[in-house]
This record gives C-alpha cells, structure tokens and sequence, in this order.
C-alpha cells in the first residue's frame, strides 16, 4: 500500500468522519413524520456476533453487512449465491465443481477453484461452527446473516483471509407452540419466469419444559433449469431438501446446552448447469445448428444422451455448552460434519454433434471435518473487554478414482479413444490448532484500544495412488502469527469512528494432478498471507432510526492463491492453481438501513473497488493481465431494497418492493479477450401483496431479474477443445427471470 494511498485514505476517512458526525447532531432534533414506536425502529439494538460476543451493530468495529430474515425473504434468498444480492462487497460463483470450500469472494478477495482440496478465503460459519470443505447451500429458518469484510483469523480462525460469511438459525423460544409454514412457486415458461423453482419450508417449535425447547425445520427445493437439453426437449432437474434439529435447554441459572443436528441432500439427475457456447465461428455454429442451439449470451441449451450426474449429501451435529461465570462465559463448541460427494459424472461438452466426447467420472469424494472450539468472553460492560480461547480442525478429504476419457469420431464415423485414464486415489489431511484472543480496553469513555492475536500450528498431508502402482505423498507444516490492533474514538452515542490494521492467514492450498496426465504430481501451493487497513464510520441517524456506515480500506495480499484455465487442443479443461503473486485491493464502502418512517424499510449499500492483478502476470490465453481488474470482480457494484406497507383494511396490509443491484463491468475469465468482458448492467426485482395485521399469514407476486440479464459466473477461451473463436460460459439461476408467487403462514 503506498503513501499516497494512505494519506487519501486518511483524508477522505475525515471527511466521511465529520460529515456523518454533522449529520448525527442535527438528526437527533428531529424525528420522521408517522414514526411509531422508537423501540422497535432502533437500529442500536441490532445485535451481530462479529467479535465472537454479542454487541451492538453500531459499536462494532468491524465492516459488516447485516441481513435479517425478513430481507431475505422479502428477496427470496434461499440459498448462499443469493446473498450477493443484498451484500455489495461479496460475489459468490456456485456452480457444478466451482468455488468448493467457501463464501465465494469478498472485495475481489476469494478462492475460486475447481479443486475439492482446495479451502476458500471467505469462510463459512453457522451457530459458531466453521463450516470448512463440508459448506451448507441452502438458507431456511435463519435469524441473520452477518457479511464481515476484510481478514478475520484473529477470531474466526482458518479459511476466513477475506472475511466471513456468519450464519444465525433461529433458536428454539421456551414456552411457545408454534409454526410456520412458507412456499414459493415458479414455472419454467408461465408468466415470463425462464425457469421453474418450488420451495417448500416448514418448522415447527415445541416447547419441552419451562426450561428446554425443541426447534426443527425443514427445505424443500425443485428446479426446472436452467439447461435444457434439445434431445429431450426437458430442463434439468435439481432437487434438494434437508432438516435441521435444534435443543435448547437451560439446565440453570448458569448453564446452558445447544445441540443441533442436520441432514441435507442434493440430486442433478438430467444433468448440471455446466459450459454453453456463447460465441463461436461457423464451424461450431454449424455444429450448434445440428442440435437446434443458436450460441449467445442468454444460451442454456445443449444436446447429448448422456447430459451427466451429481448428488451431494451433508450429514452434521454440534453441541455448545455455556457456563456463565458472573462476569465472564466459558463456551465449548464441539461439531462434526461429513459430506458425500456422488456418484457424479460430467459430459464436459455436452454436444453429440461434435467429433469430440469428454467424460469424467463416475466419482466420488469425502470430506469429515471435526472442530473443537473452547472460549471465553468477558462481559460488554467492563473497562476490559476480551475473548480468548483454544481451537482445533481435523478436516480429512479423500477422492477416489474418477476415469477420464476422450473419445475422438473421425471421418469414417470410427470412434478411437486417444485418452483413458481410470484416475487416482487423492486423500488430503489438513489438521490445525490455534491459540487466539482479543480485547478492547476502555481507555476511556470515548477511546477504546483494540488488539488480537492468533497463533496457529496447521499440517496439510497429501497422498495419491494412481492405480498403476505409482504412489506419492507429500506434506507441509506451517505455524503462523495473525494479529489485528485499532483504535475506536465514539463521538457520540450513536457515531463510532474505528481504525484499524489487520494481518490474516489462508494455509496452504492443494493442487490436484490434471485428471488426464496420468503422469501428473500433485502439488502445494504456499499460504496466502492479507494485510488489510480500515478506517471507517458508523452512526445511528433519526434517533436510530437509520444505520449509515462508511469505510476505506486497503488490502495486500502476500501470495495470493489464484487459478488460470483454458482449455487444450487435445481435448480437456485444464485449471492450474497457482500463487499468482502479491494482490492489492483498495477501495471504499457506503450503506444505509433501517426504517426512515413508519410501514418503510430501506435498504442500500456501494462499494468502489479497485482489485488488480500483479504486474507481469500472463492470462490463460497467454495475453498479460497483469494490472487489471481481477476476474468476477466489478469495479463499482450498488445494491439497494426497499419496501412500504399501509393499512388495506382493518384485518389487513398492503405492500410494495422492488430491489436492484448494478455492477459495473468485469472479466469472466483472466484474460484482456473483449469476449470475456461482461458489459455493467441492472438487475431488477419487486414484489406485491398483502398480509395479515398479525402477520399470520402472507401471499404475494414476486419477479426475479426483470431485466433478465444473463449475467454469467464464469467463462472459457477457446471451447471447446481449444478451438479459437469460440468461447464457453456458465449461467446459472441468478441470470434468468424468475417470476411466481409466495405464501407465508404462521400459526
């Protein structure tokens, strides 16, 4: 990070600072017209675990987008991709094999990979627990989500260089019999929806004594698409479902024990929403045209009799134990998940008019991960605030032989194999401990002094067989200190300013042998290692009516962790993860939430990032990339949602949304190709209905993508088999129309 760019980072750090501290003062003369009762409009009392302990939103000094259930509803966000709806600062890429072990990225930041060793550098924690390798996918019975920027190992842990994606389920209520039941309904063709989706969610609370509670709810999720195979004439076909149980006792005044246990399943079974040809030259036009497929942006057809698999199943459990000393809490989580990766195959073409067939698999994989975390956390109300606490992982991942062959049809329709490999045998075992703490000293009643530490000892071990007999291993062992330290200054009760410096951690990487070198070697790719600096601004405006927040921040990341993929003339995608160097991510954020006036909620937040790539680098085409903006990263991205409700009749309310979401554009592949270049556009939604004054029941219209922009997650040159001219991408759900309607009742 230069000077220059340190010194108008602290300039502009002031401005922000004495704008919003003006603004503050004079809002707190005034309150909006029809404003209702401040207690339930306050934004102060929105309370985040961002800190490990619950604190007040304002007083974090953390950036941190938060999303309440309500939101995510109002939007439809239903599983994690659809969060980058709501959060400017994240980007999630999920799709068939892509992204494997996190949150996607965060300011430009992220591990996008095709390799299941691999571990993400935005984490994924639910109810306290680090979700590893063995990610969740869908989102239902959630209380909140918390989107924290910048490194958060300090605290967090592993996996968390870029930020964190922290997940809240609703938690059982003693004393209270209760139900909810929700559905969501589209069609593939009606009323302008390009895909069909039905989710179904269900829970229900039971009340076990006065002390103890039970909270199980339930997911069911069918879509029609987005591929559609020309063969057939059908979509493809993904379903998904899964159930969570949850126990709340309070066994004392002291004491209190969460068990929650979960299951969760996935099936592709008419194919994966893989790579569709965008543009091509006449050649593969020709070959397109035999399928009935005409290549373009907004492409999601193709044709084969063997479209391919995938089934994923999750199976997990945790218990966290609280004793609350009387001025500090001991907890102890304690959690183990397994997730079940196939059988999955893939037809990586998908084009039986071509004179070339790609197959990969049938395959499967694993990953156990187990997790003890013990910590203790003093109370918020003392001169010396502080959290310190011991963790350990074991996450062991093993993927068994997957054959790979490519069948090649020449003149004579004679079919040769040139390639067949029957695959190896990968195991990796990524085992970790850290020692961490964290406090704030109330230097006093203004200042406050941050710092945290984080020492971790971590071991990763590889061992391949490739059947033929040959067999290797390797191993690496790291130990590392991640430390963060800041001031906090309060201007008043409802204005924090914070600043602060960040030194995170990302262990070492697996880099698996390319599937179709039998003669490959697995490698290692060294740890990543981000300094972040953050100045940023936090106040309650309209007696707390509106949470405003601002940031500047600047980021360099040591031995960034990246991929470059193309695709090779003797057929095969080929993804190289490698350190691509030092990466450095500048820029600043603005947000406003809450509710401005009575019936109104409002939602919006910008962000402004400049992520380049380090100078010299070469692309997968072989152009230099080096100094332009990283690939899936918009310079500029705006989000905004909004909704208003008045009184329709005595028994009942009317309302209105609408939400948008404006990037700028950006690369879909690292390459300068004008063709990979996604050009800036809006994404518009809305919704109308009606509910009940008690809120026991809800029916609404909602559209998804009004626009329909067919906003792709990743793209390849020269596809397929490296021929030029023609290039290949992935849509997913998030690039269609989607339109239907909602049903929300509670009993």
């Amino acid at each position: 990070m230069n000077a220059e760019y340190l010194r108008n980072m602290s300039r502009g750090a002031a401005a922000i600072a004495l704008g919003l501290a003006t603004q503050t003062v004079a809002a707190q003369a005034q309150s909006p017209a029809g404003a209702g009762d401040a207690d339930a409009n306050d934004v102060s009392i929105i309370t985040v675990t961002a800190q490990r302990r619950e604190e007040s939103v304002v007083e974090v000094p953390v950036s941190v987008t938060v999303v309440a259930q309500e939101a995510m509803e109002r939007q439809q966000v239903n599983q994690l991709y659809d969060l980058s709806r709501l959060a400017p600062a994240l980007e999630v890429q999920q799709a068939p094999g892509l992204g494997t072990g996190g949150g996607g990225q965060i300011r430009g930041v992220g591990t996008t990979t095709f390799q299941i060793g691999a571990v993400g550098s935005v984490g994924v924690v639910v109810d306290q627990v680090s979700q590893g390798n063995a990610n969740i996918t869908s989102l239902f019975d959630v209380e909140r989500v918390e989107v924290l920027k910048g490194p958060q190992g300090t605290l967090f842990g592993l996996t968390t260089s870029a930020g964190v994606i922290n997940i809240a389920t609703r938690a059982p209520e003693f004393g209270n019999f209760s139900g909810r039941v929700r559905a969501e309904i589209s069609d593939a063709g009606s009323v302008g929806s390009e895909y069909g989706r039905q989710t179904l969610q269900g829970v229900v609370n039971v009340p076990l004594a006065d002390n103890a509670a039970m909270r199980i709810s339930g997911n069911y999720m069918a879509t029609q698409g987005i591929d559609r195979n020309t063969l057939t004439g059908k979509f493809d076909k993904h379903d998904t479902w899964g159930l969570r149980g949850r126990l709340l006792w309070e066994a004392t005044d002291n004491l209190t024990v969460n068990l929650i246990g979960e299951y969760s399943d996935s099936e592709d079974d008419r194919g994966n929403d893989f790579f569709k040809i965008y543009l091509a030259d006449a050649a593969i036009t020709s070959t397109l045209a035999a399928c009935n497929i005409v290549p373009s942006r907004s492409n999601h057809e193709y044709c084969t009799d063997t479209p391919g698999h995938a089934e994923n199943k999750l199976q997990a459990g945790s218990a966290q134990v609280d004793y609350d000393f009387g001025g500090a809490v001991l907890t102890s989580v304690t959690a183990y998940r397994a997730q079940d990766q196939g059988p999955n195959s893939l037809n990586i073409f998908r084009l039986d008019t071509y004179n070339t067939e790609i197959f990969n698999g049938p395959g499967d994989s694993s990953v156990d991960l187990f997790t003890q975390e013990f910590r203790l956390a003093s109370d918020n109300d003392s001169a010396l605030e502080y959290t310190v606490g011991l963790f350990y992982s074991d996450q062991d991942t093993t993927n068994n032989p997957s054959p790979f062959r490519i069948n090649v049809t020449l003149p004579n329709n004679v079919v040769i194999t040139p390639v067949s490999n029957p695959g190896r045998l990968t195991t990796v075992d990524d085992s970790s401990y850290a020692v961490f703490g964290q406090a704030t000293y109330h230097i006093s009643d203004a200042v406050r002094f941050i710092a945290g530490g984080r020492y971790t000892h971590e071991e990763v071990d590889v061992f391949t067989d490739t059947l033929t007999g040959a067999t290797g291993s390797s191993g690496v062992t790291i130990n590392n200190f991640s430390w963060k330290t800041g001031l906090q200054y309060q201007f008043t009760p409802e204005t924090f300013l914070y600043a602060t410096v960040t030194r995170g951690y990302k262990g070492p990487q697996i880099a698996l042998a390319d599937p179709s070198n039998p003669n490959a070697v697995t490698r290692i790719i060294s740890e990543e290692i981000p300094t972040s600096y953050e100045v940023g601004i936090k106040a309650g405006l309209f007696d707390n009516r509106l949470l405003a927040e601002a940031n500047i921040y600047s980021t360099d990341v040591k031995n960034y962790q990246g991929q470059v993929c193309n695709t090779t003339q003797t057929g095969g995608l080929q993804c190289v993860p490698q350190n691509i160097g030092n990466v450095n991510s500048n820029g600043f954020e603005l947000s406003v939430s809450g509710r401005p006036a009575r019936g109104w909620n409002l939602n919006a937040g910008l962000i402004y990032n400049d992520v380049d790539y380090p100078k010299g680098l070469v692309g997968s085409d072989g152009t230099i990339i080096g100094g332009t903006q990283l690939a899936n990263a918009p310079k500029w991205k705006f989000t905004a949602s909004t909704e208003y409700s008045a009184g329709l009749t005595s028994a009942m309310d009317f309302f209105i949304g609408a939400d948008a979401v404006y990037k700028s554009s950006f690369k879909v592949a690292q390459s300068t190709d004008p063709n990979v270049l996604y050009p800036g556009k809006w994404t518009l939604g809305g919704r109308v209905g009606i509910r009940g004054l008690d809120k026991g029941w809800t029916l609404s219209a909602f559209a998804r993508n009004l626009t329909n922009n067919h906003e792709p997650v990743f793209a390849l040159i020269s596809f397929p088999d490296g021929h030029p001219g023609s290039y290949g991408q992935i849509l997913t759900a998030t690039g269609f129309r989607q339109v239907g309607l909602s049903l929300d009742y509670e009993f």
